[in-house]
């Protein structure tokens, strides 16, 4: 009997292997990081082939570690960072860095397309807006600005891939070349209502159809990946956000999540349609299950947990995310605020020139100041995101799930509760994002009977209610809009 999906969950800044029981535990896993290549400000780059190999080295030692044998995983299932770029020819070599969801050195492109006004137009195919956020502005900056790239695509050994695609090539050794629906959503290539390729983008990105992957559900089977002689079926591929909002068994239309990452990514079902913003959110697949379709609306902050990791690595003020708790516990006022607009802004602002700024400082300011305010940014752009939502759908008594790294940080979720003023949950298995895709991956196998048995599983480990009045709120977040404003206004 079949007791474990292990699920490759490819982030950012580190690649990881868990192991999942019938549960929804992790009962196991492993963690790398690998390099984040910054060749200038506002570039980042990875290597592919560092990617994989950790992936890989993932894989083994969660297997080594746990002991388990290899005929009891049921099924492997892969999530993974949305809209980083991969080209790479038909052997699996990678034609150049991967250019990250997070970079902007095709930013010009998409300026560009914007002047010549096909934002509408991509909006209502796509559901996107026009950013160098998504790959086809990738995918067209490296054919435009590397004669290694263009070489291999003029002789027909260019292939496109988002990780995951990148990873199951690899993974099976060149068999397989998919992708699945959800990740197809977030290349600007990808038409929502067609569900297929659309050829009108693809003329407007000059890009070939030949390079890109079949697209799939996110429930099938991709191809097989051969672990110490036992061909293990892959039988999930689904972009990490949405892999979340599955995991927070968010089946029911109107349904939201909160992913803290290295950016943070808000997500709520919205059904079997799709639905259009006026206020800057993006409309995505947020899955398919057997070739059917539920759509999510979404809304992105660029830096969240970036910036924690920036007063790690740069300014130096903490050793590690953990003592950020403790020590913004330290600090009695919200007299500082932080916009860290350091990639520009998301949503609803899509402001790519809007640089990051510290206000209201004064001799008091101190690292535990510096370090509060950073997890109130959070907050505060999270609460940006909600206020979105709730006029697309007419929302007001809501709550809302949360997961990712920094939903471990007890004075983030409850200072985000009160600017909210809305409840907050935190699940016990915070690997949500992992775990939705091993739900979806044992879906197709059976391992999970069904989306009301994987709802029994899934338990709340702390509920977060508002302790400061609406008008406490209200007034804070009124400082943080002003500061805001003010960055947006200095370009």
């Amino acid at each position: 009997m079949k007791k474990y999906i292990l699920t490759i969950d490819q982030g950012t800044t580190s690649s990881r292997a868990i192991l999942f029981n019938k549960l929804g535990q992790a009962v196991a896993k492993y963690q790398m990081e690998f390099t984040q290549i910054r060749v200038k400000p506002g570039y980042v780059e990875h290597n592919a082939n560092e990617i994989y190999e950790t992936v890989v080295e993932c894989i083994r030692n969660v297997i080594n570690e746990s002991n388990i044998d290899i005929s009891l995983i049921d099924s492997i299932a892969i999530t993974n960072q949305r809209e980083t770029t991969v080209l790479f020819d038909k052997a699996g070599n990678p034609l150049s860095n991967a250019i990250v969801w997070q970079s902007k050195q095709s930013e010009y492109i998409a300026q560009k397309l914007k002047r010549e006004g096909y934002e509408e137009m991509i909006f209502e195919k796509t559901g996107l807006h026009i950013n160098s956020y998504f790959s086809a502005t990738k995918i067209r900056y490296l054919l435009d600005n590397n004669p290694n790239v263009k070489t291999h695509y003029d002789n027909d050994d260019c292939l496109f891939g988002t990780i995951d695609t990148y990873l199951l090539y690899r993974l099976t050794k060149g068999k397989s070349f998919y992708t699945d629906a959800t990740n197809a959503s977030r290349t600007l290539l990808y038409n929502i209502n067609t569900l297929e390729w659309d050829d009108e983008l693809l003329n407007l990105f000059k890009i070939k159809k030949s390079i890109l992957p079949v697209v799939k559900s996110s429930n099938d089977l991709f191809g097989y990946y051969n672990i110490n002689g036992i061909d293990v079926p892959i039988c999930a591929m689904i972009g990490d956000q949405q892999a979340s909002l599955f995991g927070h068994t968010a089946f029911t239309k109107g349904e939201i999540k909160n992913t803290y990452g290295t950016g943070c990514f808000m997500l709520m079902n919205i059904g079997e349609k799709p639905i259009y913003s006026n206020n800057g959110l993006l409309t995505t697949i947020a899955y398919m299950i057997d070739g059917k379709p539920t759509y999510a609306l979404e809304g992105s902050v660029f830096v969240a947990g970036a910036a924690v990791t920036w007063l790690r690595d740069s300014l130096r003020i903490i050793q590690t995310s953990k003592e950020t708790y403790e020590r913004a516990l330290i600090e009695n006022n919200h007299d500082l605020i932080f916009v860290p607009a350091f990639q520009g802004l998301g949503t609803p602002y899509w402001d790519s020139e809007c640089k990051g700024a510290m206000f209201g400082m004064s001799f008091n300011t101190t690292q535990e100041s510096i370090i509060r305010a950073t997890l109130e940014a959070i907050a505060y752009q999270s609460k940006d995101l909600m206020e979105e939502m709730k006029k697309e759908t007419n929302l007001t008594n809501i709550s809302l799930s949360v997961d990712g790294g920094a939903s471990a940080n007890d004075y983030l979720l409850q200072f985000e509760s009160d600017i909210m003023q809305c409840v907050i949950k935190r699940p016990r298995q915070i690997e949500t994002t992992a775990l939705g895709a091993s739900f979806i991956a044992g879906l197709h196998t059976s391992f999970f009977k069904s989306k009301e048995d994987i709802r029994k599983i899934n338990e709340i480990d702390k509920y977060y209610y508002p302790i400061i009045t609406d008008l406490e709120s209200k007034n804070l977040y009124e400082r943080w809009l002003k500061a805001l404003n003010a960055c947006r206004m200095f370009k």
